[in-house]
């Protein structure tokens, strides 16, 4: 099975929260900001639902991702 074709589940309330806040930190460049952190393993400032994503979601969800 290809991965790049496996579907997600919806991120929870508290996941789109984390996501919308480090949106609003980082600015226009976001997700290019949290990939980033994804792949050195998180920032000081990475809540723990942002950890969650990466771990089931991976960076080729996030990419494909827009927040509501």
């Amino acid at each position: 099975m290809n991965p790049l074709n496996m579907a997600y589940a919806d991120p929870t309330e508290d996941q789109k929260a984390a996501l919308c806040a480090y949106r609003e930190r980082h600015g226009k460049r976001w997700k290019s900001h949290l990939l980033a952190d994804w792949l050195k393993s998180g920032a000081p400032d990475e809540r723990p639902e942002l950890r969650q994503l990466r771990n089931s979601h991976g960076p080729s969800w996030l990419l494909a991702y827009r927040l509501p």
